[in-house]
């Protein structure tokens, strides 16, 4: 029977707090183990990156979109969002990044064109750029590691 990689990370952070901290000596070597327990935990919440992982941040991409076309931006600026879900996860990835290094773009463009810009449009161009920041921020942080800068820097639990 195989073990999902969530299991096998959750075993081995059993491990370190059961078996392996308590009988280290010394805060320093007590708060590295404790480091280590904060990457794997890291590595369960984004190593098996699945399809509902990516999607979130395609549907903020697609909201995004929707927002900004509704505001005037050229089609040319908005980022670009698959129209159905595609089949492997490096495609859905790869959809992402485009959308994002489009969105850094949109970022550059608003900045430079600023002025030739009617000032309503810039301000709801700018609502709706930190709007999709915001809303991928909170999904950043939703899917991160709880941080353990105590336990590392104190080697206490």
């Amino acid at each position: 029977m195989n073990n999902s990689l969530s299991r096998l990370i959750d075993g081995m952070v059993a491990t370190l707090r059961t078996e392996v901290i308590p009988k280290l000596e010394g805060e320093f070597a007590r708060g590295q183990a404790f480091g280590v327990i904060y990457m794997l935990n890291s590595i369960r919440l984004r190593a098996d990156w699945s399809p509902a992982f990516l999607g979130e941040q395609l549907a903020a991409l697609a909201e995004l979109s929707q927002t900004l076309s509704a505001q005037g931006v050229e089609a040319d600026r908005l980022p670009e969002v698959p129209a159905t879900a595609l089949p492997d996860l490096r495609a859905l990835e790869a959809a992402r990044d485009e959308g994002d290094r489009r969105v850094c773009a949109l970022i550059d463009w608003v900045e430079d064109n600023r002025a030739a810009l009617p000032a309503a449009r810039a301000t709801a161009v700018d609502a709706a750029l930190r709007h999709y920041m915001n809303r991928q921020i909170r999904w950043e942080m939703s899917t991160s590691a709880k941080p353990m800068f105590a336990e590392i820097s104190s080697g206490e639990e």
